[in-house]
């Protein structure tokens, strides 16, 4: 599927239920073949009503590599969130590149966009259900993402993180 240079999507790929793709601005999406993407309550016993979201702003792009699963995830981006092969997304978590806006002074919190870093997720990658990646953050290879946590620093590849803050558990080679 193409859309321009904004999105394209390479066949073949599996999508249970709708993706909501929103691309406001300059940005692009970009997802490689094998997608496995689960949006629809029917096909996911564990899931919230969470549909899939792909949403890029302003010049944000979302790259997606070979055989990645989503399932209720959503991705936010104004600068550029990576996904590696083969990496799985239980449902319900959020990857978001930016703050929505500034912290401080409050009057501005309406007008302001925050501070954005790119996000980086390696290969072979699990993220457990209702996690939250946020802005700046590097996920190395094989490392897995415990169930409910809240990544704000990078993780080593092969490695278990867990909590909130995410902190290292243990190696998992």
């Amino acid at each position: 599927i193409l859309y321009g240079n904004k999105l394209e999507i390479k066949s073949p790929y599996n999508i249970w239920g709708r993706i909501r793709i929103l691309i406001h601005g300059k940005g692009s999406i970009k997802i490689g073949k094998n997608l496995n993407a689960v949006s629809d309550r029917r096909r996911s016993g564990i899931t919230l009503f969470t549909p899939c979201h792909l949403n890029v702003l302003n010049e944000g792009k979302i790259i997606l590599d070979e055989h990645v699963g989503l399932n209720g995830t959503t991705i936010v981006s104004r600068e550029k969130v990576e996904i590696g092969e083969n990496t799985m997304i239980a449902p319900n978590t959020i990857i978001m590149d930016f703050d929505g806006h500034d912290l401080w002074p409050p009057d501005l919190r309406w007008k302001s966009k925050g501070n954005k870093a790119p996000i980086k997720i390696g290969k072979n990658v699990w993220i457990g259900m209702n996690c939250v990646i946020l802005k700046g953050v590097t996920v190395g290879d094989g490392a897995v993402i415990a169930t409910g946590s809240i990544v704000i620093n990078d993780c080593e590849s092969n490695s278990l993180y867990a909590g909130n803050p995410a902190k290292k558990i243990k190696n998992i080679d």
